[in-house]
């Protein structure tokens, strides 16, 4: 079935071309010029505040509608997509219904088929329309107000360049050479770029791809309105977090003082943002529990969603809210690894995002729903199709409202972007990375008293070494993040392994791919689309087709 469903997949060849790569013209007519449009603040207002439903909505790639494909709901896919191809997070029901299925099987990761193909089809969309409100406001002359966006334009497509530069830059694995494409990243697309270039646009250097993030964060900086704080949208504590991003793989990089930057911009934002770390109260809210920035004091940037742009099955709370009745959630049943979530202190209010074993004694969970929804969460639901909660299986991403049955509303739930608990890691780790083991253990036992209301956290058993630190400071990255999309670059910059497949397993056996150090896959292949639109691309300059290069798990018999 799943090998169907994957060979349907393929890119349609007479259907490729890059997305949003070129300067288009604006049309004439009835339709507003471009010199209309740059007058009008408002018009420009409403191509920048499309950005977040286009990033949020169902068939936000047109794979939905194009290919069937029920994975495709835009930056909320992206960040299942980045957990799956992780350890933590495990399939507990049935795997014919992940529609993620080929990025943990690691199948169908070549330039063919359109897994790979998703990446580079969202990335260089919504840079298209960050690169259309820039073209059309003028760093000289223009006002404050069109300044501000201006400046948001630049951090999002900082933004979306930072993720594509970590996503596509090869890195070096036991598995693949890649050594005749190191420090490639993606071509660069601006406001700027005829046509002509961009059918010759190579893959640019990494120096040259991070110094165009760098400028487009600077500019961000340089014109954005430092009075503007909600969440809902770029603020200059976001652009400050994107910097502490930038400048952290900059730092693995080798680039002198990089580590030093990240963890300033980290401080900044958490000195200046009024942004602190969720409460026991706020992680396990079933009504508001990572579904709304509004209710909590830890998110630095959310997108907001609209019922209107999402259907039933096609969301991010239909595949993650396990609660949610409506969905594929209910019968993917995805929760934790077991000798991950064997890790987390017992203590640690963290834990009571998946379901434990010792349930009925160890904690008296909150769910979402009325008492009967509940009920059909715990025991099953013979008519409803549901079946009965497995041990460990996710309650940490409520459904909007705490609507368990109504997807209209509870699929509406607000997708976080930043949440300042990550600044506390980049520090903790820029820290470590600069050989003051011992300040980064104190910073993150000051973290850890967020976690464990005993207090009892000490890791300075773990500072025999930079890796033995690293290691349990990234295990604690992992308890605060899961799902979230944030640990596939820590796990890539710091070339750590995944392992799936051990004795005791709750990972589903094709599934259960052990990977030493990094692994292949996360070195993303570029899209054949992009070859027939592009010819500084090709076979030799793309990243290797990773798929099944290591080797499944076998159980003793």
């Amino acid at each position: 079935m799943k090998k169907i469903f994957i060979k349907s997949l393929l890119i349609l060849a007479a259907a490729a071309a890059s997305v949003g790569c070129i300067e288009e013209t604006f049309p004439t007519g009835s339709t507003q010029t471009q010199a209309q449009v740059s007058k009008s603040p408002t018009a420009i207002a409403s191509m920048l505040a499309s950005l977040p439903s286009a990033m949020t909505s169902t068939n936000a790639g047109g794979y939905y509608k194009g290919y069937g494909w029920h994975a495709d709901f835009g930056m909320p896919a992206m960040h299942v997509i980045f957990d799956m191809m992780l350890e933590d997070l495990a399939v507990l029901g049935d795997p014919n219904y992940n529609h993620f299925d080929p990025f943990m099987s690691c199948e169908a990761m070549d330039s063919r088929y359109i897994y790979c193909a998703y990446f580079w089809d969202c990335y260089y969309m919504w840079i298209k329309i960050c690169n259309d409100v820039i073209s059309l406001i003028p760093e000289e002359g223009s006002s404050a107000e069109s300044l501000d966006m201006l400046a948001q334009a630049h951090a999002y497509r900082a933004a979306f360049y930072l993720d594509l530069a970590r996503l596509y830059e090869p890195k070096e694995n036991d598995y693949i050479d890649v050594t005749n494409i190191l420090g490639l990243t993606v071509p660069i697309i601006t406001e700027n770029t005829k046509e002509s270039e961009a059918t010759h646009n190579p893959r640019a250097p990494r120096e040259t791809m991070y110094e165009f993030i760098l400028s487009d964060l600077g500019k961000a900086v340089k014109y954005m309105d430092p009075a503007k704080s909600n969440y809902d949208r770029i603020t200059i504590h976001a652009v400050n977090g994107l910097l502490a991003r930038t400048y952290l793989e900059m730092g693995a990089a080798g680039d002198e003082g990089a580590y030093e930057l990240a963890a300033s911009y980290a401080r900044k934002v958490i000195d200046e943002s009024g942004r602190t770390p969720l409460t026991k109260e706020q992680w396990e809210d079933p009504v508001n529990g990572f579904n709304n920035g509004a209710t909590n004091s830890s998110w630095v940037w959310g997108l907001k969603t609209s019922s209107e742009n999402l259907n039933n099955i096609c969301t991010y709370i239909s595949h993650m809210s396990c609660e949610a009745q409506w969905g594929y959630s209910t019968l993917l049943k995805l929760g934790a690894s077991k000798s991950f979530y064997e890790k987390i202190d017992d203590k640690d209010f963290r834990k009571h995002s998946w379901l434990d074993p010792r349930r009925e004694e160890y904690y008296a969970y909150q769910y979402a729903g009325t008492a009967d929804e509940i009920k059909d969460f715990l025991n099953g639901n013979d008519e409803k199709g549901l079946t009965a909660a497995v041990d460990y299986e996710a309650i940490k991403f409520r459904p909007m409202q705490g609507n368990a049955t109504n997807n209209t509303v509870g699929n509406a739930a607000e997708h976080n972007m930043m949440r300042i608990e990550e600044m506390y890691f980049i520090e903790i780790e820029a820290v470590a990375k600069q050989g003051n083991l011992t300040e980064a253990a104190r910073l993150l036992n000051e973290f850890m008293k967020y976690r464990i209301a005993d207090q009892s956290y000490n890791c300075s058993n773990y500072t025999v070494d930079e890796d033995t630190f690293i290691d349990e400071m990234l295990l604690q990255k992992r308890t605060e993040f899961w799902g979230e999309g944030v640990l596939l670059f820590d796990y890539k910059r710091l070339d750590r392994g995944i392992t799936r497949g051990y004795e005791g397993t709750n990972h589903a056996l094709i599934h259960a791919i052990n990977c030493t150090g990094r692994s292949p896959q996360w070195n993303i292949v570029i899209t054949r689309a992009e070859f027939q639109s592009n010819t500084a691309i090709t076979d030799d300059l793309n990243n290797p087709d990773p798929s099944q290069f290591v080797p499944l798990w076998v159980p003793e018999s």
